[in-house]
C-alpha cells in the first residue's frame, strides 16, 4: 500500500514550505513568549476593568479569558493564534491538494496513474507527508515555548509538560483539517475550488468559535465547528487531557479521510 516513489516526490514539493511554515511557528512562539512575559499579566488587569475589551480578547483568540489565569495559560493562548492556525493549515492544504486535485487539473493525473502503483498507493504514499507535517506543527509550539521560556526570565515556574495535551489536540485537529482537505479534493476537478471551499469551511469554524462570546445562541450550535474541540486554554487551566474532544476529531478525520480513498480510488480521470 505504499510507494516511496511517491512519498519522496510529495516530500520533495512540500518540504519547503513545511519546513519555513515549522520555523515561522517556533519563531512565532518565541516572540509571544516574550510578549506575555512582559505584558500578559498586565494586559488582564486593564482588560478587567472593561467588560467589552474583554470580550474583545475572547473574540480575538477564541479563548474564554475568566477564571484562573497566570502565564501558563496564558502561553496557551497560541495554539490557536491566527499565526499558527494559519501556517499549518495552509501548508497542510497545499499538501493534500497538490496529488488528489493538482495533477488532475494540470492534466498530467493520467500520466501519474499509469506508473505501477495504485491509486490507494499513490492516496496513502501522499497522506503520509501531511502526516508527517501535521505532526511536526503540533509539536512546534512546544518547542518554541521551551526557546521562550529558556531565553527569558519568568516570574512562575512553566512546566512544559502542561502544554503536551494542547499538543496532543492540535494534532488530531490537524489531522481533521487534513482528512477533510483530503475528502473534498477528490470530489473536485479545480484545486482552486478545493481550496476555497475548505477554506470557507474553516472559516466558518472559526467564526462560529470567535463570534460566541457575543451571540448567546451560538452556543446551541458550536458543536459543529471544529475549533469546539480544541480548547488549549482550557486544558492548561484544568490540567485535563480533552480525551473526548481528541476522540472526536480522530474518528471525524479517519472517516473524512477513508472517503477521500473510496472517491480517489473510484473516479474518473479526465486524460489531457
Amino acid at each position: 500500500m505504499f510507494s516511496p516513489a511517491i512519498f519522496k516526490k510529495t516530500l520533495r514539493d512540500s518540504r519547503i514550505s513545511i519546513l519555513f511554515a515549522a520555523i515561522g511557528i517556533v519563531l512565532f512562539q518565541i516572540l509571544f513568549v516574550w510578549a506575555m512575559l512582559n505584558m500578559g499579566t498586565d494586559l488582564l488587569q486593564f482588560l478587567s476593568k472593561f467588560p467589552f475589551l474583554t470580550k474583545i480578547m475572547e473574540m480575538g483568540f477564541g479563548i474564554n479569558v475568566s477564571g484562573e489565569f497566570s502565564i501558563s495559560i496564558f502561553l496557551a493562548v497560541c495554539f490557536t493564534h491566527a499565526v499558527v492556525l494559519s501556517l499549518a493549515w495552509s501548508v497542510i492544504i497545499a499538501t493534500t491538494t497538490r496529488t488528489t486535485v493538482g495533477e488532475i487539473e494540470r492534466g498530467t493525473a493520467d500520466l501519474l496513474l499509469t506508473l505501477p502503483v495504485t491509486r490507494p498507493q499513490v492516496y496513502l504514499s501522499t497522506s503520509i507527508v501531511w502526516w508527517l507535517a501535521a505532526a511536526l506543527f503540533s509539536v512546534c509550539p512546544l518547542v518554541g515555548i521551551w526557546i521562550g521560556i529558556q531565553i527569558f526570565e519568568t516570574d512562575e515556574v512553566v512546566e512544559i509538560s502542561r502544554y503536551y495535551a494542547p499538543a496532543s489536540n492540535f494534532f488530531t485537529l490537524n489531522l481533521t483539517i487534513g482528512g477533510l482537505a483530503s475528502m473534498i479534493a477528490c470530489f473536485l476537478d479545480r484545486r482552486s475550488v478545493a481550496i476555497g471551499t475548505i477554506v470557507a469551511i474553516l472559516l466558518v469554524s472559526v467564526v462560529l468559535n470567535f463570534v460566541e462570546p457575543f451571540i448567546e445562541s451560538i452556543k446551541s450550535i458550536r458543536f459543529l465547528g471544529l475549533l469546539n474541540y480544541f480548547r488549549p486554554v482550557d486544558v492548561v487551566r484544568t490540567g485535563d487531557w480533552p480525551m473526548f474532544n481528541m476522540v472526536v476529531l480522530f474518528l471525524l478525520a479517519a472517516v473524512c479521510w477513508t472517503i477521500g480513498l473510496i472517491t480517489f480510488a473510484r473516479r474518473d480521470v479526465p486524460t489531457a
